[in-house]
């Protein structure tokens, strides 16, 4: 008889083990399907802002084509502008890119690892850039300098000259901050995404 209770003691508490262990199964589905809804709901913004790159790039280059042909500045200058600004979309559209399955249903693991690559990428690919768009400040206000025909020995000058050089060489640190902003805003979101898949793979 007390074998018989023993036996039932035991299967019950083998019973609430298996309820457990589904709800726990459960809640794991339902957990790394948020994360993976998340995923794709922090990475939209980023898509976003590079298609507005695409869209934006064109009407740049036409801006500058009209300003090279006014001002008369070197057609070098703008093709280095072109071709800096091509690569540079089409960079962030390859860094930034992960397909759509993999974030509803692609290994975590390997989510995870594509995350902290993007990352890597992204990283390297902002300093070129920033290298890129020195140079070409630096060229730009030289010809633009040159183009202006002040006489040297006009008292302005050297006053039209340095504010020039000033106004142009702050404009370009006001641009290299706020893309800065935006590259620790993306590393940010993938360091999101990360924590989260991390955590999901912990659970498990």
């Amino acid at each position: 008889m007390e074998n018989d209770n023993n036996m039932n003691e035991l299967e019950q508490m083998r019973e609430q083990m298996n309820i457990f262990k589904s709800r726990l199964d459960k809640q794991q589905i339902i957990n790394e399907k948020l994360v993976r809804n998340s995923m794709g709901s922090k990475l939209s913004w980023i898509k976003n802002f590079v298609w507005t790159e695409i869209i934006l790039v064109p009407i740049l280059l036409l801006i500058m084509a009209s300003f090279h042909y006014s001002q008369g500045l070197s057609w070098w200058l703008f093709a280095f502008l072109a071709i800096g600004l091509i690569a540079d979309v089409v960079g962030d559209y390859i860094i930034n890119r992960i397909p759509k399955s993999q974030l509803l249903s692609g290994d975590m693991v390997e989510t995870s690892k594509r995350l902290i690559k993007m990352k890597k990428q992204r990283a390297t690919w902002f300093t070129i850039g920033m290298i890129f768009v020195t140079i070409w400040l630096v060229w730009f206000i030289i010809e633009l300098v040159f183009k202006l025909n002040i006489p040297s020995d006009s008292p302005n000058h050297s006053a039209l000259v340095t504010i020039m050089t000033l106004g142009l060489a702050v404009s370009g640190l006001i641009g290299g901050f706020i893309a800065w902003l935006i590259f620790r805003k993306m590393q940010r979101t993938n360091n999101q995404l990360i924590e989260q898949i991390n955590q999901i793979i912990q659970e498990d």
